[in-house]
């Protein structure tokens, strides 16, 4: 019989991640032909554009990434790089249609963690803290300073950074709210909250392999031979292997599936907002595709 008609789980990843690497490919193809065609074509509208074009440009080649780590079975990484992925598209998404303040706060950010970490480092292992002459620190401490404080209309101060582990106080998961709520709003589109759907699956969904967690690293383990090690039977020595890469299509396929739903929201966000709809056509005949040749390698089992 042949292998691919085995009626085997493994064997139905087989087909899907086929599928995802075509689909992949297509859409890796499109989307750098937006970014580096049609996107330097649309007019500009200030610094958030310039952020969010570049963090686009960056999850164009995490995506390419992700494409090239699944190739050679190294899914865990595939997986933790879809994380990153998520974040930039939200990120981007959200500074585009935020405007002109949370981006440059997105800059500042910089700053204000350049001064926090030197001295973190410092007071960990001097000898290791960058050697910057005096007259640097102080320019370098002094725009932390700046960069860490906003004074509101009314005059008061408040902290830019809230705690100061991130360059925004909302979260990334109100973040992608805001994208919703303000497409809807602003651009007519009907409230379909992709962006938090985006968040609640493909970025949530990675957090187990970016953060290495047992439920990813388990699967390195394979249980060998086993023996009784005394006369009555009770105690066992078992072998354990571990695999570095992984032969097992579903992870890949699980990866390759979460990437390719943040490059097609990218490129539908992109459509939408920036190149009125110049592209739709495209996308709806790749979204009509993508699940016909799903079904189809679910179907062929």
């Amino acid at each position: 019989m042949d292998v691919l008609q085995q009626k085997t789980p493994k064997h139905l990843y087989l087909r899907k991640l086929a599928v995802e690497s075509d689909a992949s490919r297509r859409l890796g193809r499109k989307l750098q032909r937006l970014l580096w065609h049609d996107m330097p074509m649309v007019k500009h509208t200030g610094v958030e554009f310039a952020i969010s074009y570049l963090l686009f440009l960056r999850a164009e080649r995490t995506f390419s990434s992700i494409r090239t780590l699944s190739r050679l079975q190294l899914v865990d990484d595939a997986f933790a790089l879809v994380r990153v992925l998520v974040e930039k598209v939200i990120n981007g998404e959200y500074l585009l249609l935020a405007g002109t303040e949370p981006a440059l706060d997105f800059i500042r950010y910089y700053t204000f963690r350049e001064w926090r970490d030197f001295e973190e480092l410092q007071s960990i292992s001097p000898k290791l803290a960058p050697k910057h002459s005096s007259e640097f620190l102080a320019e370098l401490k002094a725009a932390h300073e700046n960069a860490k404080t906003i004074i509101l209309p009314n005059g008061v101060k408040k902290k830019r950074f809230g705690r100061g582990h991130d360059w925004i106080e909302i979260g990334l998961s109100k973040r992608a709210e805001f994208v919703d709520k303000t497409l809807e709003e602003r651009f007519s589109i009907p409230k379909q909250n992709s962006t938090q759907i985006l968040y609640q699956t493909a970025y949530k969904k990675a957090a187990e392999y970016l953060h290495g967690m047992w439920a990813s690293i388990a699967r390195s383990v394979e249980e060998g031979k086993s023996r009784p090690i005394d006369d009555e039977g009770e105690n066992i020595e078992i072998t354990l292997g571990i695999r570095i890469k992984d032969r097992d299509p579903r992870i890949a396929a699980m990866a390759l599936n979460s990437a390719n739903l943040a490059g097609f929201a990218l490129m539908l966000f992109m459509d939408r907002v920036l190149m009125n709809k110049a592209h739709s056509a495209w996308l709806i005949e790749f979204k009509n595709h993508y699940l016909r040749a799903l079904r189809d390698a679910k179907a062929a089992q």
